[in-house]
């Protein structure tokens, strides 16, 4: 038996179950409609339900509350240490610290891409 077969089979298998399961459940013909009218009276004896509270507000974490500064930090951190890991200085030769050299374009990476998730964001 190869797998078309028993592919073929467990649809049919499965289109079958729902068949068999509502021949033993049908309803005689006034009983869905008493069914239907005693709800009905039930509801209209309990009233109408009250308005709910409206929900308290989501407490969200900072991180989620400011994803343009949290992108800005965490690229002018990442950026300033891959400069400063890869020149292993200090300063370059014009007296610049290596750090910056690094931060800054990281600073603008990270912006842009909190500046991205804040927009996604609802």
């Amino acid at each position: 038996m190869n797998v078309t077969h028993t592919i073929a089979a467990s649809l049919i298998g499965i289109l079958l179950i729902p068949a068999a399961s509502l021949a033993q459940t049908t309803l005689a013909p006034g009983a869905l409609r008493q069914s239907i009218q005693r709800e009905a009276f039930r509801l209209a004896q309990a009233g109408t339900p009250q308005a709910n509270p409206p929900a308290p507000a989501k407490q969200r974490r900072w991180a989620a509350r400011h994803p343009i500064a949290l992108g800005a930090i965490l690229g002018i951190v990442t950026g300033g240490a891959i400069a400063q890991i890869s020149d292993g200085r200090v300063t370059n030769s014009d007296g610049r610290p290596v750090f910056l050299v690094g931060a800054v374009p990281g600073l603008v990476i990270g912006f842009s891409l909190g500046a991205a998730v804040a927009l996604t964001q609802d």
